[in-house]
C-alpha cells in the first residue's frame, strides 16, 4: 500500500521528542568545544569591528573549552592591585541550548530523514547565529555597566547606547533562544502542526 504514513498520535510524539532532546542535550554539551568555534570567530570578528582598538579577541577557556574569554587592551586596576588589561568570560551555550530542543523535536517526528537532516541543518546556522549575538551583546553589557565608568567610556567612545545594549541583551536571553527553534520546527513541520492542532486549509470550493 503506497499511500502516506499515518502521522503520530501527539503522545507518541512528545514521548520521543523527550528522548531525542536528552540524547541531543548530551551530545551539544559533549561536542561543543567543536560546534562553538564558529561562534567564537564571528563574536571576535562582530565586536573588532564595533570596538575597535580597545578589544583584542575572543579566545576559548584554557581549562573549559566551551566557554569563551574575551580579552581587550583596556587597561584595569583589579581588587588585588594589579593593573593590567581586562578580559572576562562568556558562556556561549546560554544561548545555544535551541539546537538540542530542535535536534529532539525533528528526530521525534514523522518527517523523512533528508527533510530532517536540512532541518537541522538550517537550524544549526540559526542556534548559531543567536549565539553569536547573545555573546556580542552580554560582552558590551559587561563592559558598559560591570565594570565602573572608565571602561564604560569605551562604550561611549565607540558610540554604542546603553539602552539599545540593554534591549538586545535581553532579547538574546530571553526571547531569542528558546523562540527561534520552535519557529524553525514549525516552518518545517507544517503539516504535523496541523495534524496536532486539529486544523486544516479549507479545501478549494465546489
Amino acid at each position: 500500500m503506497g499511500g502516506a504514513r499515518e502521522p503520530m498520535r501527539l503522545g507518541e510524539w512528545l514521548l520521543l521528542a523527550a528522548l531525542w532532546m536528552l540524547f541531543g542535550f548530551m551530545l551539544w554539551f559533549y561536542l561543543s568545544a567543536f560546534h562553538i568555534v564558529p561562534v567564537r570567530w564571528a563574536s571576535g570578528e562582530i565586536l573588532a569591528w564595533l570596538l575597535g582598538d580597545p578589544f583584542d579577541g575572543v579566545v576559548a577557556h584554557a581549562d573549559r573549552r566551551y566557554l569563551l574569554q574575551v580579552h581587550t587592551h583596556i587597561p584595569f586596576l583589579f581588587p588585588d592591585g594589579s593593573r593590567e588589561p581586562l578580559g572576562f568570560i562568556v558562556n556561549p551555550l546560554v544561548y545555544g541550548y535551541g539546537l538540542p530542543l530542535l535536534f529532539g523535536l525533528v528526530m521525534g517526528s514523522g518527517a523523512r530523514l533528508r527533510a530532517k537532516a536540512l532541518t537541522l541543518l538550517v537550524g544549526y546556522l540559526a542556534v548559531a547565529a543567536v549565539q553569536v549575538w547573545g555573546v556580542v551583546w552580554e560582552s558590551l553589557k559587561t563592559l558598559s555597566f560591570n565594570f565602573g565608568p572608565e571602561v564604560h567610556q569605551v562604550i561611549v567612545a565607540a558610540g554604542i547606547s546603553d539602552t539599545l545594549i540593554a534591549l538586545c541583551y535581553q532579547l538574546g536571553v530571553l526571547i531569542l533562544p528558546p523562540l527561534v527553534p520552535v519557529v524553525l520546527w514549525v516552518l518545517a513541520s507544517w503539516e504535523e502542526v496541523e495534524h496536532y492542532i486539529g486544523w486544516r486549509r479549507p479545501g478549494p470550493s465546489g
